[in-house]
């Protein structure tokens, strides 16, 4: 406490002002970088997201687009089972070409049902390289080092090993195989597979078409995606992976290794959830977001997980957070100088005049004044600066010209003296009477005395009051100019609000304008569809008019009237969550409007608010002035008071001695002449003391 009362006054202020600025700083700080976390925090999710939608759509067009090729194998082997139009060789010969014309898929694979495919297999028995000792058609074609090789399938009545097989077999609905290892010619084969069951019109089981999928090959196009730096990988329903790239090693194994991923894998599969944080083994925070891949003519579904460092998603967040801190050092450290400097030449530099000017007063020299130069505080100060070293020129002078009355009567005390001399038996005669006066005069003195140790009590309370008075003005003057302060910000902040308001009025109306947009363009995609499926009805009609030769431009027809009729609906639940967007914005649009309107009222409020304490702050200020003034006058009254009563104390002594002496009064008379002689040198003593009284005076220049 004693340090801060040793520093100067533009330290005091400019450290009350940058304390005040590091606090509005800090709350306006911790509600920017919260916005921007949350911000920062969506932003990942969000591309976390897009990722991971990438990869699902483009394995479900694969499995769409296999679905599609099986089915059509199917009713082509269906067909030429009826019509005995291939024998193995030929359906071997086609799933080769079919192969080497879909990269994408690295073995193709047919199980009939035993004497379901050509009853012919008792002669088939170990006959060709696709054969086994039953003789059923179960050829297997894959890849193998560039090259194209047949075998027979294995384990297909294996319960596990023969889920390929027996799954299928039991669902009579395409079964999409969880990763598996299938060991070949070649090796072993880490692969996913896709089975659809051959059943004829009847639904009667007859065998599987099958296309094998490697588990490398997903692994390779689930490297293109790296979303802020992560990785995307494909779990299957039963959560084992199927693609890993971050972790290849953990492909064939379960992804909940951990309880965090275990907890978040359940609330996935319950559609509880759809992302979650949890602890990877380099002790990191990851964010894991889950897309659904319902897997085409099942019940399956698969999913796409994202996964992206928490610690890069805050990346921007913390570069901004040190940011901030850096700017909000700077200005606060460049208002601290503004602020310094302006203190200096609008405070310290009057204040330091005015003791200047106070130190030459001291040294007597009353002739100093205050130029006025602003009509502010400081404008006043040196007014009453000039007023008051006016009146004490005066008081001084009169001072002076007193003295010199004095000096003159003393001369005349002296001449009178001798009359005097003259009066005391006049005297003497006239001191009975002034007996009987004085005893009077004694108890009137008394009554006096009382009343003005009354009137003494009352003057101080009165100026005991005037101070705390003044006091308590010039504490309500200062939370005054306090709360224009604050108000005039608010004012600002205020305005800012609005320009913020009105900028995402106008971002909410182009939304608005895209959804319209997007509404017409849907509507030209749903008329697409509907000529499409026209187009597709009509050319199955033609292809059933040439035949035979036009059945397989029928499977086509009916799969594009199958395509468009997806189209169709898919653009009828985009226009409707359209239609929900437009309407969405409608209401954001009308709720901004409204809180533009609460804004402008409160910025009129702020702002007649900052006019209110603007006229409050000049009437304190006139109201601690008129205070000062009452408490000086107060001050100058107890003064007087205390002087008369004083003066009427001296007097009632003055008077009871006067009773008490008038007994003696009239021998006194006769040593008159001598006391005579006595006051004349006393009259020549007091000649002395106002020399000396103006010699002092002489000191003061006025």
């Amino acid at each position: 406490m004693a340090l801060y009362r040793r520093l100067s006054l533009t330290f005091k202020f400019v450290m009350v002002v940058s304390l005040v600025i590091i606090v509005i700083f800090f709350f306006s700080l911790v509600a920017n970088l919260a916005n921007l976390r949350s911000v920062s925090i969506s932003n990942g999710e969000l591309q976390a997201e897009v990722a991971g939608k990438s990869y699902a759509e483009t394995i479900q067009n694969r499995m769409i687009d296999i679905q599609s090729t099986g089915e059509a194998l199917a009713e082509v082997l269906l067909e030429s089972r009826e019509r005995q139009t291939l024998d193995r060789e030929d359906v071997v010969s086609t799933m080769k070409t079919m192969l080497e014309h879909r990269p994408e898929i690295f073995g193709m694979s047919i199980l009939w049902e035993p004497n379901a495919f050509d009853q012919n297999d008792q002669a088939n028995i170990n006959k060709m390289p696709y054969d086994d000792g039953t003789g059923r058609f179960i050829p297997y074609v894959f890849r193998n080092q560039g090259a194209i090789k047949v075998e027979p399938l294995k384990n297909y009545d294996v319960e596990g090993a023969g889920d390929y097989y027996l799954l299928p077999k039991k669902e009579k609905k395409p079964v999409y195989i969880e990763p598996y290892s299938y060991e070949t010619t070649g090796g072993a084969i880490e692969m996913i597979s896709v089975m659809l069951p051959i059943l004829d019109k009847t639904g009667v089981f007859l065998g599987t078409v099958g296309f094998d999928v490697s588990l490398t090959q997903l692994q390779e196009e689930a490297v293109n995606y790296k979303p802020l730096g992560g990785y995307v990988s494909l779990i299957t329903g039963n959560g084992k992976y199927a693609a890993n790239p971050n972790d290849p090693q953990s492909v064939l194994k379960e992804f909940g290794d951990t309880e965090d991923k275990t907890v978040l894998w359940k609330r996935v599969k319950n559609g509880e959830a759809k992302l979650g944080y949890t602890i990877n083994s380099k002790g990191e925070d990851v964010l894991r977001t889950f897309v659904p891949i319902p897997m085409p003519g099942s019940d399956q579904v698969w999913y796409t997980q994202t996964a992206i460092s928490k610690d890069v998603i805050m990346a921007d967040y913390e570069q901004a957070k040190t940011e901030f801190f850096i700017i909000m050092i700077i200005g606060i450290l460049i208002l601290a100088v503004i602020v310094g400097l302006q203190l200096w030449l609008m405070v310290v530099k009057p204040l330091r005049l005015l003791s200047e000017k106070l130190q030459l007063m001291s040294q007597g020299d009353l002739t100093q004044t205050l130029q006025v130069r602003n009509d502010d505080e400081f404008g006043k100060m040196a007014t009453h600066f000039n007023h008051m070293t006016h009146k004490l020129r005066e008081m001084f002078g009169l001072v002076a010209d007193l003295s010199m009355s004095v000096g003159a009567t003393s001369e005349e005390l002296t001449a009178n003296a001798e009359q005097t001399g003259k009066a005391a038996e006049q005297i003497a005669v006239a001191i009975g009477r002034v007996a009987e006066g004085a005893q009077l005069q004694n108890d009137y003195a008394g009554d006096s005395s009382m009343a003005m140790s009354e009137l003494n009590v009352g003057v101080q309370r009165i100026a005991d009051s005037s101070s705390s008075v003044s006091a308590s003005a010039d504490e309500v003057t200062d939370q005054t100019k306090k709360g224009s302060a604050q108000l005039q910000m608010a004012v600002n902040q205020m305005s800012e609000l609005k320009l913020s308001v009105d900028e995402t009025s106008l971002a909410i109306e182009r939304l608005g304008e895209r959804s319209a947009q997007i509404s017409g363009i849907i509507g030209l995609i749903s008329n697409i569809s509907k000529q499409t499926n026209l187009l597709a009805l009509n050319a199955a009609i033609e292809a059933s008019r040439v035949g035979e030769h036009g059945r397989g431009f029928a499977v086509v027809a009916s799969e594009i009237r199958m395509l468009a009729d997806q189209t169709k609906k898919a653009a009828e639940q985009v226009t409707a969550l359209v239609e929900d967007v437009v309407q969405d914005t409608n209401q954001a649009s009308q709720a901004m409007a409204v809180g533009n309107e609460k804004v402008i009222l409160g910025v009129q409020s702020v702002s007649d608010s900052d006019l209110l304490f603007t006229s409050i702050l000049t009437e304190m200020t006139q109201v601690t002035d008129q205070i000062q003034e009452v408490s000086a006058a107060a001050q100058q009254m107890t003064a007087g008071t205390e002087q008369i009563s004083v003066t009427v104390k001296q007097l009632a002594d003055l008077a009871s001695e006067a009773s008490s002496d008038s007994q003696s009064v009239a021998a006194a008379s006769e040593e008159q002449l001598a006391s005579m002689e006595e006051i004349s040198a006393s009259s020549e003593s007091l000649s002395s003391m106002v020399q000396d009284l103006l010699d002092k005076l002489s000191y003061f220049k006025i």
